[in-house]
C-alpha cells in the first residue's frame, strides 16, 4: 500500500530539528503545519535562515502539547497524514532543575498526541523524536534497538515514557507509531545552550579576537555526533515505511567533548594541547601558554553517561540512512557558520 503525505504536523517547528524537517518536507511538496508553545513569542530565526519562514505551504500555529484538549482539537481539525512530535524539553541539564516539567513536556505531550490520533485520525502516522538518553549508562556499546532501556536522568526518564507509550499505542491500538532513537545530532541551527554550539560560537569569537576562552563541563563524556539534516531525512522516511517501528539514528563513531573542541579549534587553524586532569584540565593553544578551554565544575551534571554510541544498521538497511559528515567536517561547518554570524553582527 503506497503512502501519500500531503499534510504533516510538526511540533516544535522553531527548533533545530523542527525547522530542518519542515524544510525537507516542503521541498518535497508537503504542506506543513508547525507548532510553537502559546504565550511565548515565536522566534523564527531558523525558518528565516533556511528561507522558509514565508513559504506558501507552511503555517505556524500555537499548541500546548501538555493540554490534551488542545491536541485533540488541532488533530481533529487538521487531519494530517503524519505527525512528527519534536517539541519538548530538550536539554538534559535543564531536566535536573525541573524534573516534573520534563516529564510533562516530553511524556504527557506524547500521550496526548497519541490519544488525539487514536480518536480522530487513527490511520495517520506518528514519529516521535526519542533519545539515546533512554539507555542510561549501557553496559555494552554500540547501542541498538535491542539495548535494555534504563534511563538515569530526568530527561532520559521523560523520553523513556514517551518512547514506551509510542510502542505501547502501536502494539495495543494498531497505530502507525514509530520512535527515532536519536543520538547527538548537530547543525548550524543548534541552540547556544548545547555544548557543540557553545564551542563553535566560542571558537569563532576567539578567532575574531572577541573572546579569549570557553568554559566547559565534562570533557571525557563521549557521544555519537551526527549531522541533523541526515536525521530528519530519516524521520521522514520512517513515516513512509509500511511497517512502523523503532530506529536508532547514529553515526557509529564516538568522540569526547574534548575531541569536538579540538576539531572546532582546528577549523580556524589553531591546534590545542591538553594539560592537567579533571577539573584542572585546560586546552592550551599549541606554541603558546594561552589557555583556550577551561573546565567549570558548575557545568558538571549529577549524572553523565560516559559513552553513548549507536548502531544504526537497521536504519541504514530499511531507511537508506547514511551519515554525511564526520566530526571534523561537522565542527568546521558549525564554526564557519558562526564566523559568518559574528562578522555580520
Amino acid at each position: 500500500m503506497s503512502f501519500e503525505l500531503r499534510t504533516a504536523l510538526v511540533t516544535g517547528v522553531g527548533g533545530q530539528d523542527g525547522a530542518l524537517l519542515a524544510a525537507h518536507l516542503l521541498e518535497r511538496g508537503v504542506a506543513v503545519v508547525g507548532t510553537h508553545r502559546p504565550r511565548r513569542a515565536f522566534d523564527d530565526w531558523r525558518l528565516r535562515e533556511l528561507g522558509i519562514a514565508d513559504h506558501a505551504r507552511l503555517r505556524v500555529v500555537e499548541l500546548d502539547p501538555t493540554d490534551a484538549e488542545s491536541c485533540a482539537e488541532l488533530i481533529a481539525n487538521l487531519t494530517p497524514e503524519a505527525v512528527f512530535h519534536l517539541a519538548g524539553q530538550s536539554r538534559v541539564a535543564d531536566s535536573f532543575r525541573d524534573p516534573r516539567g520534563s516529564l510533562s513536556a516530553n511524556g504527557a505531550s506524547t500521550l496526548n498526541l497519541l490519544e488525539a490520533l487514536r480518536a480522530h485520525v487513527p490511520k495517520s502516522r506518528f514519529v516521535l523524536a526519542s533519545s539515546a538518553e533512554i539507555f542510561g549508562a549501557p553496559e555494552r556499546a554500540p547501542q541498538d534497538e535491542s539495548t535494555p532501556l534504563a534511563a538515569r536522568s530526568p530527561y532520559g526518564v521523560s523520553k523513556l515514557l514517551a518512547h514506551s507509550a509510542t510502542g505501547a499505542w502501536r502494539a495495543s491500538f494498531g497505530l502507525h507509531a514509530s520512535s527515532a532513537i536519536l543520538f547527538n545530532h548537530e547543525s548550524t541551527l543548534r541552540d547556544e545552550a548545547f555544548v557543540t554550539r557553545k564551542i563553535s560560537r566560542a571558537v569563532a569569537r576567539i578567532a575574531l579576537g572577541l573572546d579569549r576562552e570557553v568554559l566547559l563541563g565534562n570533557l571525557d563524556a563521549r557521544r555519537d555526533f551526527g549531522y541533523a539534516p541526515d536525521f530528519v531525512t530519516a524521520m521522514a522516511a520512517m513515516a513512509a515505511q509500511e511497517t512502523p517501528g523503532d530506529f536508532v539514528l547514529a553515526t557509529g563513531h564516538a568522540a569526547s567533548i574534548r575531541d569536538f573542541a579540538t576539531a572546532a579549534f582546528a577549523a580556524v587553524g589553531r591546534a590545542l594541547e591538553w594539560r592537567g586532569e579533571g577539573a584542572d584540565e585546560v586546552g592550551v593553544e599549541r606554541g603558546s601558554e594561552i589557555v583556550r578551554v577551561r573546565v567549570d565544575a558548575t557545568l558538571l551534571r549529577p549524572f553523565d553517561a560516559p559513552l553513548l554510541v549507536g548502531d544504526a544498521s537497521k536504519a541504514r538497511r530499511e531507511l537508506g540512512f547514511a551519515p554525511s559528515l564526520d566530526l571534523a567536517a561537522l565542527a568546521r561547518t558549525m564554526v564557519e557558520a558562526d564566523l559568518a554570524r559574528e562578522r555580520a553582527a
